[in-house]
């Protein structure tokens, strides 16, 4: 008599996987972009100081920074469905939480849960590029999958900004609470679970976890990819972040103008995903590399020389530069957030996990430092941006030494 075997998932088409990894990674631009406008309006109605209120948004992050570690070994242990569906749940009750929330404490508390919430959902998607596609296929699926994403964060400030003018604040996070149920509804009914059968039924003590995290960490190829996402997302993040103080108020740009430059900026971010896409296909990972390299190299070049010759002056000349390191940051965030988890097969969602929560930190802990620098000076900003480019494209050449001597290997 045959032992019965684990049930095989049933294959979810190669579209549809697609498309629900954008969907659940647009929560990420969605979760603070939609929310930016309307935040003046809950300082005042719940009688906020704006540090209280910039608090929610950095307790969001730090959520869905430090959960990540927690959402990532759950998902390798028992599953990306379970985990998803556990996670959406939190992101739904949380933000409806918010939505009612009669006090700043609790409105910061339920956005550190909504955090949490959104950690399970883009951990799992980055899961299922190396649970579903080969090492070689993972970076075209995760480029169409970002596109996705940048298309959201593209509309997400727009959409923002309609909402905060025609609808209260409490309906903003009403809206996201509607969306984030829409994604359980899906899960449920349509996601089959993807983790690799073979790490199924094994349930690994926290010493063994732990080992597991030290083996991921000194893998060479995974600290090469998670720098490279780190310092150019932190660059993107933060530029966009010092760059509102310093041009709105300090140099007169109008907030509506600032708004068309923050949409310029997800815009070329979205063309630099889709152009990776088609050089990956035509020539590989190592051009994609040096595509990214060149162009955030280069944008950081022009920036960096314009503001030593006009200081702030030439703002539109400073846009076109930064622009073009949003291209080249296309490139770097499709090429290294998938070859993050490319070696760990069996452990994907605890090396999306790792990579996402350091990149994070990495975010939070620099913005802290050049939200104090700025204080002092506008010239920090520029500071700030020649470092995290330069930083970016040292891992990007290292990275292209290292996929180049896997390729010879």
């Amino acid at each position: 008599m045959r032992e019965p075997t684990a049930p095989r998932p049933r294959p979810m088409s190669t579209g549809f996987v697609i498309g629900f990894m954008g969907l659940l990674l647009s929560f990420q631009p969605l979760s603070t972009d939609v929310y930016l406008p309307s935040l003046q309006l809950i300082t005042q109605s719940l009688s906020l100081s704006v540090v209280q209120a910039q608090g929610t948004l950095l307790g969001m992050l730090l959520g869905f920074a430090v959960s990540q570690l927690f959402w990532g070994h759950h998902s390798d242990r028992i599953g990306r469905r379970r985990v998803l569906l556990a996670g959406t749940s939190l992101y739904v009750c949380s933000a409806l939480l918010a939505a009612l929330a009669p006090s700043g404490d609790w409105l910061l508390v339920a956005r550190v849960a909504m955090g949490c919430g959104l950690a399970a959902m883009v951990v799992c998607a980055r899961a299922l590029v190396r649970d579903l596609f080969d090492v070689h296929e993972g970076p075209q699926a995760f480029a169409k999958a970002l596109t996705g994403m940048a298309i959201a964060a593209t509309l997400s400030g727009v959409l923002g900004g309609l909402l905060a003018r025609w609808v209260p604040w409490r309906g903003t996070l009403g809206l996201l609470a509607v969306l984030a149920a829409g994604v359980l509804w899906l899960t449920w009914h349509r996601f089959e679970e993807s983790r690799p059968l073979a790490a199924a039924g094994h349930t690994p003590g926290w010493r063994e976890v732990c080992a597991g995290w030290g083996r991921i960490l000194v893998h060479r190829e995974f600290l090469l990819n998670t720098g490279l996402a780190a310092f150019t997302y932190t660059e993107a993040i933060l530029f966009i972040g010092g760059s509102s103080l310093v041009l709105v108020g300090q140099h007169g740009v109008r907030p509506d103008t600032f708004g068309y430059f923050m949409t310029a900026y997800s815009g070329c971010f979205l063309a630099g995903t889709m152009a990776c896409r088609q050089v990956l296909h035509r020539a590989g990972r190592r051009m994609a590399l040096l595509c990214g390299m060149l162009l955030s190299s280069g944008g950081m070049a022009a920036f960096l020389v314009l503001s030593l010759r006009a200081p702030w002056q030439e703002v539109h000349g400073l846009v076109a530069a930064q622009m073009a390191y949003m291209l080249g940051h296309g490139f770097n965030q499709v090429c290294s957030q998938a070859g993050a988890v490319a070696p760990f097969p069996k452990e994907a969602g605890t090396a999306a996990a790792l990579s996402g929560t350091l990149m994070i930190l990495c975010c939070v802990g620099l913005g802290q430092v050049q939200a104090v620098a700025l204080s002092h000076s506008d010239a920090s900003l520029t500071a700030f941006a020649a470092f995290d480019a330069a930083m970016a494209v040292a891992f990007a050449w290292a990275l292209r030494r290292q996929v180049a001597g896997v390729c010879r290997g």
